[in-house]
Parts: structure tokens; C-alpha cells; sequence
């Protein structure tokens, strides 16, 4: 998309997901995105992407508020709809890879109400030109850093940063992007934006965050920090190509489930 028409939308592409494991003692609070996936020839699924450990486990008890949608297609700021379900496993997608930290959700239902929120679509999917994108480069995030958000509008936080290890590069042999941004918890399953060819495109989702303890490492970024950890203003991002392997997956195991529409609503 191409960019003055993307930043005027950016805001409303995430929402804050807060999680509570069914023991009810770990909690995580992340940021997902939205994304619609063509499944059938004229319908689509509306997916909320995030990483596995925010999600925790797909037994347990997920909230998610988005502001209302009043009749002109704009959002009525503070007028919250919230969305509470307890087990949400047969609407759960997990990358099928263990060691790749990406899930999704279908949330079709919740596309269906009253509620205001934008969508990614394969667009922003398309390859990213590593000849005009490289270390250096701008990037552009959106979640809720430490649950810091706009709690009045109920908005995300929109933040900058830039690519700090070679993008055509797998970083440590991983399908990885280092980014130089202030990476906080919360902000894990932030989606990160790059331009490449005057257009943005999904560059990947934040996973981790680079700490300094007694040897360089990195933590989840839903988890809360201990001792005397600090914060290295550098961020793990999972690549575009992983983002697509998981849609992909997420369609196919769909459409065994679904293999005849049975109506026009999914």
C-alpha cells in the first residue's frame, strides 16, 4: 500500500491481547494484528496474528477490546467492545515449525460485530526488494510496550526504528531481522514495516528482545524482566517468509476443516 494512505490507518491494524493461562498464575500481555486470507473464491477469514508465548496456550482465557464502529466507518474513540472467550483452540493456528514463534487466531465472529479495525491483506506480503532495502533503513512498529498505550482512545503506540543486521541475511542462521528500536514487553507480535519501492511491506513480527545480564541474550518480550537486566535498544524480528508459511498453514488446515462453505458467512 502505498504510504500517505497506510499512515493514516496504521493505528488500527493491532490490538492488545491479554492472556491468562487456564491455571490462572501466567499471564501475558502482547500485541496482534489483523489479516484477511482468501480461502474460497469470494470469501475470506480474518486472522489476529501474534507469536506462539503470547498466546500461551490456546486453552486458556483471551481478551481482546477494540473501539466501537460508528455508521460512517470511523471509530467512536473510547466506546470499547471487548472480546472475552475462554479456549479457543479450534479457532487456534500455530506455525508448524516449534522453533518459529508465530500463531494466529481466526476471529471472523469478531469482524462480524460492531467493532472498528483495519486489516493487513497479501499485499503487504509481497517480496521485499533487498536491493533498496538494507541495513540502515527505517522501520515503523505498532503495539503496546509495556502496556503503554493511549488508554483513553484505546490506541497503540507507533514507534521507529532501523534494520540493523543485513535483511537478506538470516541473523545467527535463523529467519531473524535485528532491528535498533527500544523493544519492550509487549510489544511481542508487533507488526514491523519497511518501504521498499515507494510501498510499505510487512517486514516481519517482533519476537524477542536483546537484554544485557552476565552474557548477551534475549527474552521473550510478553515476559516480565528480573534482577538487573538492561535493555539494549535491539529487537528480534521473524521474517516476512515465515509470516507467509504460517497463512499458509492456517489456510490449508481451514480448509480441512472446511472443505465445502456452507454458507456465505464463515
Amino acid at each position: 500500500m502505498s504510504t500517505p494512505l497506510f499512515q493514516h490507518y496504521m493505528a488500527f491494524i493491532t490490538a492488545k491481547i491479554d492472556m491468562k493461562a487456564p491455571n490462572g498464575t501466567n499471564t501475558s500481555i502482547g500485541t496482534g494484528f489483523f489479516y484477511s486470507v482468501p480461502v474460497y473464491k469470494d470469501q475470506s477469514i480474518l486472522l489476529l496474528i501474534s507469536n506462539k508465548h503470547v498466546f500461551i496456550d490456546p486453552n486458556g482465557e483471551i481478551t481482546v477490546s477494540l473501539n466501537r464502529k460508528i455508521d460512517n466507518d470511523t471509530p467512536e474513540y473510547g466506546n470499547i467492545r471487548t472480546f472475552n472467550q475462554t479456549g479457543f483452540a479450534n479457532e487456534y493456528y500455530a506455525h508448524p515449525n516449534n522453533d518459529i514463534d508465530l500463531a494466529c487466531i481466526n476471529v471472523s465472529q469478531m469482524g462480524k460485530t460492531d467493532c472498528f479495525y483495519k486489516c493487513l491483506n497479501n499485499e503487504f506480503l509481497e517480496p521485499i526488494n533487498y536491493e533498496n532495502v538494507t541495513t540502515g533503513d527505517d522501520v515503523i512498529f505498532v503495539g503496546y510496550p509495556e502496556n503503554r498505550y493511549d488508554m483513553v482512545n484505546n490506541l497503540p503506540l507507533i514507534r521507529k526504528g532501523s534494520i540493523a543486521s543485513m535483511p537478506n541475511i538470516d541473523f545467527n542462521g535463523k529467519g531473524q531481522i535485528v532491528i535498533d528500536a527500544q523493544v519492550f514487553p509487549g510489544s511481542s507480535g508487533s507488526p514491523v514495516f519497511v518501504i521498499s519501492d515507494n510501498y510499505y511491506r510487512l517486514l516481519g513480527v517482533v519476537s524477542e528482545t536483546m537484554i544485557r545480564h552476565s552474557q548477551l541474550q534475549t527474552l521473550p518480550t510478553n515476559m516480565p524482566l528480573v534482577g538487573v537486566q538492561q535493555m539494549l535498544g535491539l529487537g528480534i524480528v521473524i521474517k516476512q517468509k515465515h509470516i507467509q508459511e504460517l497463512i499458509d498453514h492456517t489456510v490449508n488446515e481451514f480448509l480441512q476443516k472446511h472443505p465445502e462453505p456452507q454458507s456465505q458467512e464463515l
